[in-house]
């Protein structure tokens, strides 16, 4: 009888032996092959960040940028992954940044484009300059400057080659995330547009056949060239935005004169494209960045816009008011500006965003 105990005692544990031995193998014991065992950080990106909030970074979004920074604010490395050719990997809605980074607590910076970074410094577009950290470096030595030149005394002139900007992501993680030496972490960091399109377009009311957008000098004045380590704005310069395109078309609708009656000719409709950095609203309207239009034939200032204020003014259906206007600022990045003269005044101007279908008019004289 005590043997037969020790057979079935002995054939238990060779049981549970056997049971035992595929944990061990797999993860535990293993050092090559660790598919079956993830470890690391797995770094997920959004950008819902927007007025349709739809997640879009898999459809926006071509090239990433993560700045990996210790818990102290250090520097530790740089991690990228881009769209190249039919390489499409961002496209990919499952897309997942794997990080082989040592046990510990990290925090990150991301910056994000249609291109590399590498491909932006070649493209002949007016560009954003990285201060790339080095080792040890604090993370607040990171910054990204619109490259300028000099225009007058006090303004620094975007040259834009008649090229639109880069398109520029931000994200950050401040709050230490914590990586494990046997098991995965997994985090999602979410993104920020950053860069603003913004078409504006001119017509004539009284003769609308005489518009012409080569007759008339508008510009952009901002200080929003330098973007620092957090999304915040270095706002010391003014800078000055002109379009990088700007064309005639005719206007479809039937053209009248000042006195209502209609005119054989076609009226003209001008369009000038804006891209520009980030839009700050400020408590201090003198602070805020404005659109300036100038008739060069008769030297004329025909309009000065308040542009952070005109554009938060579409904030005005009961569904998206609970935006501030930073907010709405921030998630907004395609406008357009439908400005109506009369002569050398400002009649009224139509703001859009055509993708939701919001729109308003705002007036500035009687008609």
């Amino acid at each position: 009888m005590r043997m037969k105990y020790l057979s079935i005692k002995r054939l238990a544990w060779l049981c549970m032996a056997a049971l035992s031995a595929p944990v061990f193998t797999s993860c535990d014991m293993m050092t090559e092959d660790r598919e079956d065992c993830p470890i690391g950080l797995y770094l997920n990106f959004k950008y819902d960040y927007n007025l349709e909030r739809a997640d879009m970074f898999n459809d926006h979004v071509g090239a990433v940028d993560v700045y990996v920074f210790d818990q102290d604010g250090k520097y530790v490395t740089k991690q990228s992954e881009a769209n190249i050719g039919s390489s499409m990997p961002l496209a990919d809605p499952t897309y997942t940044m794997h990080m082989d980074l040592d046990p510990g607590k990290y925090q990150f910076i991301v910056l994000a484009g249609q291109n590399t970074y590498a491909e932006q410094m070649e493209a002949g577009r007016p560009r954003f300059v990285r201060t790339e950290p080095q080792k040890g470096d604090d993370m607040k030595t990171l910054d990204i400057r619109l490259e300028t030149t000099q225009q007058g005394n006090n303004m620094l002139l975007v040259d834009n080659h008649g090229l639109p900007l880069d398109t520029l992501w931000h994200g950050m993680e401040v709050e230490p995330v914590e990586v494990y030496a046997e098991k995965p972490t997994y985090h999602t960091i979410s993104l920020m547009r950053d860069t603003k399109k913004i078409n504006v377009t001119l017509r004539e009311i009284d003769d609308p056949t005489q518009m012409d957008i080569n007759n008339y000098d508008l510009r952009i004045t901002d200080r929003n060239a330098h973007i620092l380590w957090d999304n915040s704005l270095d706002e010391t310069d003014w800078v000055v935005y002109t379009p990088h395109a700007t064309w005639n078309t005719d206007d479809r609708t039937p053209a009248f004169d000042a006195n209502g009656n209609e005119m054989e000719e076609l009226g003209q409709i001008g369009h000038a494209d804006f891209m520009t950095s980030r839009i700050l609203y400020h408590d201090n309207a003198a602070d805020d960045g404005r659109l300036t239009i100038t008739n060069k034939v008769t030297g004329q200032e025909v309009a000065t816009l308040n542009l952070p204020d005109i554009l938060s003014r579409l904030r005005t259906s009961e569904d998206i008011y609970r935006y501030s206007a930073q907010e709405f600022l921030d998630r907004g990045y395609d406008y357009q500006l439908d400005i109506f003269l009369k002569g050398d005044r400002l009649a009224y101007i139509n703001i859009s965003i055509s993708v939701l279908g919001w729109s308003k008019r705002i007036q500035f004289e009687e008609l």
